[in-house]
Formats: structure tokens, sequence, C-alpha cells
């Protein structure tokens, strides 16, 4: 495959297309878990079981701020604790449970309990699930490196395939969620089909966990232990961690320009329930046009990497930044119009895989580069700092989102008149264009590390690890 640089090349036996697929399988089922809680929480808590929606953004950011710090330092935990199962491995095996008892609370019926225990539930099943996720999401991206080596273009079709597996999962839920919560409701009522609907897509999770650590048993870092049958001990320290962050102006840049980005993607997201519910009036609606941009998205997952490959990391970013804050202004004078809307979503999303299809590997060459210019590994820390972004995204985009809606004086099953429309359209089109544009800013004039500057940093670590495993055996 061809990068921005030239041709990488390396030497490194690549991987199968089975391995890949098995990899990539990991996210497909991450995915269904994850997107009915990211999709429909807020609308359950605030219609289905009458929470008010200031309430409902102040939990959730309470929440997202505790889920941000967990996420700051869970790649320090896996760096420092080591269990029998692999340092890795093991997060994926054990937090799968509390995933799916996670989205219980979160679809939990508690309609007819006092507010304070209504409340009380979802924090708790929105804290469990984004915790959690934490951990396993990257031990999941770690054991990317692990399984690929230093060979570049695998750790690409790694990612590449991670996020078309993604798609097909946004495309299941999108297209089922809603038809079987309708299904269901009659038999159950409409708060219990979230519920159902919720462990039925959680079941893959399980799976997919076990799939993952199945393929990556031997290539888990902490698979192997010392003469005593003991994991080895990380030899990093906690200050060496924060200081790999602190002094990493590359991982500084990035981490900067992600955060940015998701917080201006999950202003525009939170509202896409209350979009199509009070503007274009028929919730169904959101199936359709949700399935319909999946289908793109997935036909552009197919394609558009490639075209990212051939850019490189930098450009592609940049590209996709400028093409989605154009799509989001754009929003704006489509209006009402949900057929316009759902074309402008689909060129918005075909841009994002200019760059999301390298997921985690952004965030992997920062930590190769720091690894090359100091000889500290701290590249667990420079992964797990791929999650922080979305997360600060996360509870910024839906701070401001929610409080949006009570800015404008929202209230469940309201009438909708023209202060309320011009507000609601004005804040989901103008606010995340600027977010997002500025993201691609900062990528341009701050981001250094070139995919043939990766590929040396990578290739060079790999010499200096097995040289020094060679000297410790002698």
């Amino acid at each position: 495959m061809c990068m921005e640089g030239g041709c990488i090349m390396t030497t490194q036996k690549p991987l199968t297309g089975a391995q890949v697929n098995k990899y990539g399988f990991y996210l497909f089922a991450s995915s269904t878990a994850a997107m009915i809680q990211m999709t429909y929480m807020t609308i359950f808590m605030t219609d289905y079981i009458g929470i008010p929606t200031a309430v409902v953004a102040t939990t959730l950011l309470v929440a997202r701020v505790i889920d941000l710090i967990i996420g700051i330092v869970s790649g320090g935990i896996i760096e420092k604790v080591h269990m029998r199962w692999g340092k890795y491995r093991s997060w994926l095996l054990i937090l799968r449970w509390v995933i799916v008892f996670s989205l219980v609370c979160s679809f939990f019926d508690t309609s007819s309990w006092p507010l304070a225990f209504k409340v009380g539930v979802s924090f708790i099943g929105y804290i469990l699930l984004n915790a959690s996720m934490s951990f396993t999401t990257n031990a999941y991206y770690a054991l990317g490196p692990a399984l690929a080596g230093a060979n570049l273009n695998d750790r690409f079709r790694l990612s590449a395939r991670g996020a078309q597996f993604m798609c097909v999962a946004m495309l299941l839920t999108s297209a089922v969620t809603l038809p079987l919560v309708n299904v269901l409701t009659p038999v159950c009522g409409a708060a219990n089909a979230f519920l159902v609907a919720a462990i039925i897509f959680a079941v893959p999770y399980i799976f997919g966990c076990q799939v993952v650590s199945n393929l990556c048993k031997e290539c888990d870092p902490s698979g192997k232990f010392d003469e005593s049958g003991r994991p080895h001990k990380s030899q990093v320290t906690v200050m060496d961690m924060i200081r790999s962050v602190a002094r990493n102006k590359q991982l500084l840049v990035m981490f900067l320009a992600m955060t940015v980005y998701y917080v201006g993607f999950y202003v525009f997201s939170n509202f896409g329930t209350y979009y199509f519910t009070y503007i274009v009036g028929d919730f169904n609606l959101f199936t359709v046009s949700m399935t319909v941009t999946t289908i793109t998205g997935f036909l552009a997952s197919l394609i558009m990497p490639k075209l990212g490959g051939k850019l490189g990391k930098k450009k592609a970013f940049i590209a996709a930044m400028v093409i989605y804050a154009v799509v989001c202004v754009a929003y704006y004078p489509a209006g009402a119009n949900w057929i316009f809307y759902t074309v402008l979503a689909a060129v918005g999303g075909a841009a994002i895989y200019l760059f999301s299809s390298f997921g985690a590997n952004y965030f992997v060459d920062c930590g190769e580069y720091y690894l090359y210019k100091t000889g500290i590994d701290t590249r667990d820390v420079a992964i797990a700092m791929y999650s922080v972004p979305m997360k600060i995204g996360m509870m910024l985009g839906g701070a401001i989102a929610t409080y949006g809606l009570a800015a404008l004086n929202f209230e469940a099953h309201m009438g909708v008149d023209q202060a309320f429309y011009n507000g609601f359209m004005s804040l989901r089109s103008f606010a995340p264009a600027v977010l997002i544009l500025l993201g691609g800013l900062i990528v341009a004039f701050g981001y250094k590390i070139t995919d043939k500057d990766a590929q040396m940093y990578a290739e060079e670590n790999a010499k200096r690890a097995a040289a020094k495993a060679a000297e410790e055996k002698k």
C-alpha cells in the first residue's frame, strides 16, 4: 500500500484475511452493544421514563465527567495491572459481563419510580457501560500493534476492517432498533421494548470479546510470566506516564484536534432523535434516514479508506474535517426536509471514513514517536488517550445539546413554534461546523508525523526491543 511519503515496504509476514476479520469483528460486536445507548438513552430518559430535560443534562454531564477521569487513567491501570488471562485480554473477558448488565440498567423501566431512583439507575447504566468500555476499547486497540507488529500496512488493515464492521453494526442497529421496539411495544410496553432490544444487541459482544481474545492469546505481552510464575511487572512509573503525555507535543496536538472534532460531532448527533421527533414530526423516519446513511456509509467504508491511505493520515484528517464542516452548515437550509438532510448526512458520513479508518493509529504513531525519542515505552498510555477525546466530546457535546434544548424551553411532547425551530436549527448546524473545522486547522498547522516517519519509528522500536530481549537471554 502506498501512503504519504512513498510506498511503505516491510519484510514482516502480513496477517491473513481471517486474522484481520476476527480482529475487526470485535468492533461490530462492541458497536451493536453501545450504539443503542448512545443513540436512544437521552430520549428514553426524557420521553419514556419522564426525567426532566435539565435533570437529564446534569445527570449525564456528571456521569461523563466521571467517565472522562476513568478514561484518562485507564491506560495507566492497564499498563500496571497484569492479570493471568493477559495484559489486554483479561479486561475483555471480565468486563463484557459488566457491559451487558449496564445496558439493563440503561433501559430499565423506572417510569413509576421516584425521580431520584430513576436518575440513579440511569446514572449507573451510563457509568458502567462507558467506564468498562474505556478499559476494553483501550485493551483492544493495544492488541492491534501487538498482532501486526511493526507492519504499518497490517495496522491499517486491522483498523480499516474494524471501521467497516462498525459500519455494518450501525446499519443493523439503525435499521432494526425502532422496528423491533415497535413490534415489542404491544407485548411488553414501549420502555421494556427498548430493554429487550438492548439485551439482544448486547449478545454479540459476549462472543466478540472471546473471538479477539482467542486470536491474540499468543501476542498479548502479559501472557508471559517470570520464573516464579507471576506476570512480568511494568517498569514504567506513574511519572513516566504523566511526562509521556505532557512532553509529547504531537500527542497533544492530535488529542486537541480530536477533542474539538468530537465535541462538534456530539453536539450534532445528540440532536438526531429530537430533529425527527419535533422538526420533521415523524420519529419513525429516523430509522429510514439512519438506514440509508449507514448503507452509504458502508459503501464509503470500502472506498474512502483507500483514498485516505493515498492522502496519508494528516491530509485525510484535514480533508474530512473541511467536508464535514461544510455539510453541517448546509443542514440549516435543509430545515425539515429530511430527504435533503439524509443526502447531506450521507456525504458527511462518507467523508469521515477518509480518516476514521486509521482509528487509533494516529495515537499509536505518537506513542512510537515518544518511545523512539526517549526510550521509555508508554505506548499503552498514548493508545488510551485515543478514547479520551470521544469521552470529552460526549460530555461537552451532550451538555451543549441538552442544555441548549433546555434554554430553548424544550418540553417532552411539546409543539414547535418558529422561535424554537430557528434556535434548534442554528445550534445544530453552525456550532458543530465551527468546532469541526477548528479540529482540521489544528492538525494542519500542528501535526508533523508523516506516515514514513511513523514506519521508521515502529521498525526501529521493534529492532531495539528484539536486541534487548536477546541481551536479556544471555
